[in-house]
């Protein structure tokens, strides 16, 4: 694989497009300083992928933009292409196959970067990824450019090792690993992400595992209540249907009436419907008078507007015509002038065309001239061109001789410097004081150490108030759960009772107005309230009807539904019989007062202390006991003060009177009734809400002085954490302090031993180093005798140069003259030839305006008789629309005459018609009052059809079929049965408390989900380990790689550097024994040095030993091809030499492009391509087969 060639379009200087071609194996570019020779270096380096504008010597990536010269404006883009040939398939993938491949690189001014390969758009990671392993990149071995040789060498460890990767082809797998080891890191956050999803998901789960199980049963009763709803609301559908069947006999009957006064109303409508077609059809005739009027009313107004505009139609016409002739005018003398124009246009040409054959002639002549006399000085260059090889040759051997003694007398100057360094480091080892610092650092870590104990102590005591807080941060919480957990049950009681008493104050099915329960009429304590739902709900749960008297209630008896009792406002007393349940309710609150009343239903009803006595009296009735004692008194509470009346109970009770006792038995002596369940009568649920409300008052502001004590609680725990973390950070500050003096402690004790050891090394340098200074003063004598003999030869030939330079000049000056010649000659006809074409232009302009000018006045012509005609045809038809119109104006007087006619029979019609509808409408009347009746009938009906409908959609909502409950309801189903255990059924529910029902299907979903998670654990976990093993795999590869390319590169550098230094010895070491992370770096000792580091090397012999490294990595893993940008700088020219035949070796195997200032190198190169600015700010290109020249200056 090799570079074939470069594009370059708006890059840098080279603004033109520029095609650098790379024939040879050894390519020379040359030119002068700044005529942009190392834009070439940069163009490769950008296409390639460099990111950084400042390795591209620019402060931003659109600076390699062309931004203009002084005679050139800034272009919007650049590119630049790079054409490899891939015969021999370096590439490989996808690319493999292809014998030429090209990279290309596109930025615009708003730096937007495009890749191509192959012309197909790309990313920048792809051109990448193509060369990796090759040795090719941005910032590979492959690209030296100036500076880079010295940078190289004195790089950091981690820096050189990267050219050995790219050398081993390891950094595509380093690239890899990078990814894998992302990736890894990825896995490990979801892996951890994961496990406290999953860890969270299962304690959800134990949780909605409990609510499904109390939804199921929520769901089970709910069942059976709606089951309930079903056949209790078919129960009532069937009474509604009942009274809907009564109502429409009664309705019928009134129909057979209306149905015969309609008959009538019928018979009397025949004469109406015949005066009615007649006063239709004079409504007809005079709406169709009307319709004529108005057409010929729309014809006279468009008669009179058509004069109208024919009238200024007529003045735009005339208008027109003289704004056409005036402008014909014109036109005739601007064809005229056009036509005079092109007549002296004409003239001028004919005279110029001999001018310019005679000025053709002439520069032919002179261009003959100026060929054969730069034959003639091409001729005498040649020869000219050997004497100065000769001396030119001479001249390099007296400096490479003056450059010889100059190096040896810097080698002197160096070994005296060194020798003197050497004095004055010995001299600084004796003055270093290593045991008084020793001794400081050993009394600050004492004084720190002590510091830290008491610190320690300071945090153990610290730590035992936090605990103590903690507990009682936890206790305050665990009591704020509490209350709210008693709080927030006490709410869901009451919002369960306070629903439940909602359904028990509600009279749906009482149509009557103001009813109310009989229970909400009076207030009943705890202690006598099992009494009076006993009582309630044995009477079937009463309704008082305060605006009713017993007349009303009996006339609405339809409105009560069956088996409920209706108390009327008279029903209630406010003085009461002793002893009764009346009179224990009135005593309830203390005495009775004028506004408290109770149901008289309780006056007969005595009141005993307990069950026993119940029983009691009740089995004492057949004795019939006599007594006239006073009945029982009660206190506040309504207990029994005494039994002194005892004998008078048993005579109530022997009567009709009846007995309960505070459990809610209630007896007579004919009956008995049992109480019902606590707490299911509307008025204990009433106490029990104002109880539960009082309750809940009483734990909210519990709830408050709570959270105050744990903020309290928590405030100080805070305070104290960061009293702890305070001491802490001050603790890990001075152990970091006692750590620190302790490594500079270790540190001064290695250096007082090294100074013993470098004391001992400098005494032997010294020595080496003064037998060296000997040997460099006897080599100086040498070259000095050497270069007097030198200089004689140069001095001989220095006359015969001189005269050949004034042959040279004086064909020079001739040949200026001659091209000076041929170029006025050139400018004078270029002139001529552009005035020919100005007058060719003005002929061809002129030549158009007459065409132009001649085809707009026709135009004008034609409009002139178009216009003239319109003219006169405006003029005629005026006289014939005014006949027209004096016509039609007759026509509409008659028309208008004969609706007026048409008016007046239509009145007579219509007084007959109001007559005749008076003797109707008092038919119609009676119609309607018997209407109205059947109308109260059908609105009654509708009532019960609209309460059957209601269940009916009450059903429907429910989604449950009346037939299907009609088939399974029981025969002995009632409406009271049902209605109880509905209750039943609620009350269950209502003890369940708030249900998730959601809770089942939930507890599905998030069952299935845990599945699936569970799945992705393991999929991440084997994921994991796959790429954990994919690590292992890279990391082996690349260890067994890297050891091997180092050695071979060790090996390859130990072989060259005697070749490019003739001597000396260089090798390459490791930093470290992990070859994953060891850095590299490179000793070198040229010949007769004994120099302990790098940086102790000149410029050149750094430079040298940097191309020594680079050709050992070119050797092993060869680029395609090396960019050198003047790295021969700093070399001598025996070094140049050197460098020169190494580079001409390895160009057997590698392809080298260079930029050199130098002429030995440049003879090295078997094409030379050069660069020049003869444009400022402009770059272009000059290309020389150095081979094809040799061979024409030869011949």
């Amino acid at each position: 694989m090799r570079l074939k060639k470069i594009k370059l379009a708006g890059f840098k200087s080279f603004v033109e497009p520029t095609t650098i071609p790379f024939p040879g194996e050894m390519t020379a570019i040359v030119g002068p300083n700044g005529c942009g020779k190392s834009n070439v270096i940069d163009a490769v380096r950008w296409v390639l992928g460099e990111s950084s504008a400042k390795n591209l010597r620019g402060d931003a990536m659109t600076d390699v933009i062309f931004n203009g010269s002084s005679s050139r404006k800034p272009v919007g883009q650049c590119s630049v292409e790079l054409v490899f040939d891939n015969s021999a398939g370096r590439i490989a993938g996808e690319f493999a196959n292809y014998n030429e491949l090209s990279v290309k690189r596109l930025v615009t001014r708003d730096a937007t970067s495009t890749y191509f390969l192959n012309g197909t758009k790309c990313r920048r990671r792809d051109v990448t990824d193509l060369f990796l392993g090759t040795g090719l990149g941005p910032r590979s071995y492959a690209i030296i450019e100036q500076g880079m040789i010295s940078r190289l060498i004195e790089s950091k460890p981690q820096e050189l090792r990267v050219f050995i990767e790219e050398a081993a082809g390891i950094s595509k797998y380093k690239e890899r690993r990078r990814e894998t080891e992302n990736r890894i890191r990825h896995t490990q956050d979801n892996l951890e992400r994961l496990n406290d999803v999953r860890d969270e998901l299962g304690k959800q789960l134990e949780k909605l595992q409990r609510q499904a199980a109390a939804a199921t049963r929520y769901k089970t009763l709910r069942a059976q209540a709606r089951e309930l709803k079903g056949q209790l609301a078919a129960i009532r559908f069937l009474k509604n249907s009942e009274h809907i069947e009564t109502l429409q006999k009664q309705q019928q009957a009134l129909q057979v009436e209306v149905d015969d006064l309609t008959a009538r109303l019928q018979g009397d409508e025949a004469g109406l419907v015949s005066y009615k077609n007649k006063q239709a059809e004079t409504k007809q005739a005079i709406d169709d008078l009307q319709q004529q009027l108005f057409s010929t009313s729309n014809a006279i107004t468009r008669l009179e507007q058509n004069a109208l505009h024919a009238k200024q139609r007529k003045a735009q016409v005339e208008q027109e015509l003289s704004r056409i002739n005036e402008q014909h005018e014109l036109l005739n003398h601007s064809i005229a002038e056009a036509q005079e124009a092109l007549a002296v246009s004409n003239d001028a040409l004919d005279t110029i065309e001999p001018e310019i054959a005679l000025k053709e002639a002439e520069l032919e002549q002179a261009k003959e001239r100026f060929e054969d006399a730069e034959q003639a000085l091409r001729e005498f260059n040649i020869k000219a061109r050997e004497q100065e090889q000769t001396y030119n040759q001479l001249r390099q051997n007296v400096q490479q001789c003056h450059s010889q003694i100059q190096s040896t007398m810097s080698m002197q100057l160096r070994t005296s410097q060194r020798i003197s360094e050497l004095n004055d480091e010995l001299t600084q080892l004796d003055d270093e004081d290593y045991a008084s610092q020793i001794a400081l650092v050993v009394g600050q870590s004492e004084e720190i150490s002590a510091q830290i104990d008491e610190d320690s102590d300071k945090i153990i005591s610290i730590s035992e108030l936090e605990n103590e807080q903690e507990s009682l941060v936890q206790a305050q919480q665990s009591k704020l759960r509490t209350v709210q957990g008693e709080l927030q049950t006490a709410q869901s009681t009451k919002s369960a009772l306070e629903a439940l008493q909602q359904d028990a104050m509600s009279s749906e099915d009482i149509v009557l107005e103001g009813v109310e329960k009989l229970w909400q009429q009076f207030s009943s304590g705890a202690a006598l309230a099992p009494c009076v739902e006993s009582i309630l709900q044995h009477v079937k749960d009463p309704v008082v009807a305060k605006s009713h008297g017993i007349y009303d209630l009996l006339s609405q008896i339809e409105s009560v539904p069956s088996g409920v009792k209706v108390f009327t406002g008279e029903a209630f007393v406010t003085n009461a019989k002793p002893g009764t349940l009346a009179d224990a309710l009135l005593r309830e609150e203390g005495a009775p007062t004028p506004n408290r009343r109770v149901p008289a239903i309780f006056n007969d009803i005595y009141l005993c202390d307990d069950d026993d006595e119940l029983i009691q009296l009740i089995g004492n009735c057949a004795l019939h006991k006599e007594g006239n004692q006073a009945g029982k008194a009660h206190n506040g509470t309504g207990e029994l003060r005494g039994k002194e009346s005892q004998g008078w109970h048993n005579s109530r009770v022997n009567g009709c009177a009846s007995v309960i006792s505070p459990t809610g038995l209630w007896a007579s002596s004919q009956w008995v009734v049992k109480p019902g369940k606590a707490n299911d009568g509307a008025l204990q649920r009433a106490n029990k809400i104002q109880a539960l409300s009082e309750s809940i008052l009483l734990s909210e502001s519990v709830l408050d002085e709570v959270n105050m004590s744990l903020n309290t609680a928590q405030h100080a725990l805070t305070a104290t954490k960061a009293q702890k973390q305070a001491l802490q950070s001050a603790l890990s500050e001075k152990e970091n302090q006692l750590t620190q003096f302790k490594n500079k402690l270790s540190l001064l004790e290695m250096q007082q031993a090294q100074q013993s050891t470098r004391a001992e090394k400098l005494n032997q340098e010294l020595s080496k180093q003064k037998q060296m200074l000997a040997k460099e003063e006897e080599q100086l004598s040498q070259l000095s005798e050497k270069l007097e003999l030198q200089e004689a030869q140069i001095l001989e030939h220095e006359v015969h140069i001189d005269e050949v330079n004034s042959k040279r000049e004086s064909n020079e000056r001739n040949t200026t003259e001659l091209r000076a010649r041929v170029d006025n000659l050139t400018s004078q006809n270029h002139e001529l030839a552009l005035k020919k074409q100005q007058l060719e232009n003005h002929q061809n302009l002129y030549s158009q305006q007459v065409s132009r000018n001649l085809q707009q006045r026709d135009e004008y012509i034609k409009n002139k008789d178009r216009l003239t005609k319109e003219l006169a045809q405006l003029t005629s038809p005026q006289e014939i629309q005014e006949a027209e119109l004096q016509t039609l104006l007759e026509t509409k007087e008659e028309l208008e005459q004969l609706k007026a006619s048409k008016q007046r029979a239509l009145e007579d019609i219509e007084q007959w018609l109001r007559e005749a509808e008076k003797g109707h409408q008092s038919l119609g009347k009676d119609i309607q009052a018997r209407q109205t009746n059947i109308d109260k009938l059908a609105i009654d009906i509708e009532g019960y059809r609209v309460r059957a409908n209601t269940i009916l959609e009450q059903l429907d909502e429910t989604k449950q079929s009346l037939k299907t409950i009609l088939e399974t309801l029981p025969d002995e189903a009632n409406e009271t049965g049902w209605q109880d255990e509905l209750e039943k059924t609620q009350a269950s529910l209502q003890r369940l408390g708030a249900v998730n029902l959601a809770a089942v299907e939930e507890y599905e979903t998030q069952s299935q989900r845990k599945q699936h998670l569970d799945t992705q654990h393991q999929d991440l976990t084997d994921a994991l380990e796959t790429l954990q093993s994919a690590i292992r795999k890279i990391d082996k590869e690349t260890r067994t790689r890297f050891s091997n390319t180092f050695e071979q590169v060790n090996e390859d550098l130990k072989m060259l550097f005697p070749k490019v230094f003739g001597g000396g010895s260089a090798y390459l070491a490791l930093t470290d024994d992990d070859l994953l992370e060891t850095g590299v770096t490179i000793m070198a000792r040229p010949p007769g040095k004994k120099n302990s580091t790098i940086h102790l090397l000149s410029g050149g012999e750094k430079a040298l030993t940097a191309l020594s490294l680079v050709f050992a990595i070119f050797r092993l893993n060869p680029a395609p091809f090396c960019l050198l940008d003047e790295v021969d700088a700093p070399l001598d020219d025996a070094n140049v030499g050197r460098f020169c035949n190494l580079v001409s070796e390895m160009s057997q195997t590698v392809q080298f492009i260079y930029i050199t200032h130098n002429k030995i190198a440049m003879e090295m190169a078997s094409h030379l391509t050069g660069v020049t600015m003869a444009e400022p700010g402009v770059s272009r290109m000059v290309a020389v087969d150095v081979d094809e020249a040799i061979a024409f200056a030869e011949a």
